[in-house]
């Protein structure tokens, strides 16, 4: 069987060599899930990424075949290679420019054959892992003249202060979190134990209602500060508000940095539930197909990079990442 819940959506893997070569090429999208095997938390499976980044990817092509007949998505089977991953045991990580080239790769014989949209889905917040996504779809864009993107970096861009996950649960009668704690719920936490709850409670570790907050600092103080290196705020209103928040996106950067260190998760975990679980899930799947359909329409055309684009040069620069890796031992590898 080649098809995956829909007539127009394949899986690579179980495809022919003479039915792929049947595929118009200039109506065919390629989306490649590159999602870490990663510790979340005591509670959740080290799988958890790849598991939200496979499953949305199959969600979103599903609903787009759908609402375009004349196009048809093909899913690469999930590749475990990330970097920033939590430095525990369990974790596996690979540095940026591995992560880049993997990617790359992965995608350059589509590129080369002509295949129109080429895209990476991934659920891994880690800044160098996302950079080096968009990074290599980049590439691919600049080399072959096709339209590529990282689609967990253009969610990132469409998300402002945290509010893609809390205006889907804002009105539920199980909510106990707030929205400034929502902000701070970076990894396995409120939003991911009820992403598990929902879509593999079966994988949830029973303890889940039992952990206690764990966060790097205050909610007052990561609201007056508005900056973390995750969202994408309201625009700057001028030069001086800039530079404050690419110091407040590195400061989040070094917090997050040294939480880890010492902790598995980061967030509100206690605070779930598979039902808003399934309204943060289905809210993800909307957002996600409001920006694949605009990748499906413009092309190269459009900018689906994330915020940090800008500090591309800074995040996957051969020295910081030899700093970063080898001199402090941030990163497990």
């Amino acid at each position: 069987m080649t098809k995956a819940n829909n007539e127009r959506v394949f899986q690579l893997e179980k495809m022919s060599h003479s039915a792929l070569k049947k595929l118009d090429r200039e109506h065919t999208c390629v989306i490649a899930t590159i999602s870490p095997l990663e510790v979340h938390g005591p509670h959740l499976p080290l799988g958890q990424d790849i598991f939200e980044a496979y499953t949305l990817a199959q969600r979103t092509a599903a609903a787009l075949a759908a609402q375009y007949a004349d196009w048809n998505f093909v899913l690469v089977p999930p590749v475990p290679v990330a970097a920033d991953a939590l430095p525990q045991m369990g974790s596996v990580n690979f540095p940026a420019r591995v992560v880049r080239e993997v990617a790359y790769y992965t995608l350059r014989p589509c590129a080369q054959h002509g295949f129109a949209r080429l895209a990476y889905s991934s659920f891994h917040g880690g800044p160098r892992h996302f950079l080096a996504l968009e990074a290599a779809a980049d590439a691919l864009s600049r080399e072959f003249n096709v339209a590529a993107l990282s689609m967990f970096s253009a969610v990132l861009k469409q998300v402002e202060e945290g509010k893609i996950f809390f205006d889907p649960i804002e009105d539920s009668p199980e909510r106990r979190i707030n929205l400034d704690q929502v902000r701070l719920d970076q990894h396995a936490g409120f939003v991911e134990t009820s992403f598990g709850l929902h879509l593999w409670p079966e994988l949830v570790e029973p303890e889940w209602p039992d952990l206690p907050p764990c966060v790097s600092q205050p909610e007052k103080a990561e609201r007056d500060a508005n900056g973390s290196f995750m969202y994408q705020y309201a625009k700057r209103s001028d030069a001086l508000d800039g530079l404050r928040r690419t110091k407040w996106i590195i400061e989040g950067v070094a917090r997050a940095i040294k939480h880890f260190r010492r902790e598995t998760y980061h967030g509100y975990p206690a605070f779930s539930s598979a039902e808003q679980g399934r309204l943060m899930w289905e809210h993800l799947i909307d957002v996600a197909c409001g920006v694949c359909r605009e990748f499906l329409e413009q092309g190269r055309a459009m900018d689906g990079h994330s915020p940090l684009w800008k500090f591309r040069h800074i995040f996957l620069s051969g020295t910081v990442n030899y700093v970063l890796d080898k001199q402090l031992k941030i990163y497990a590898e």
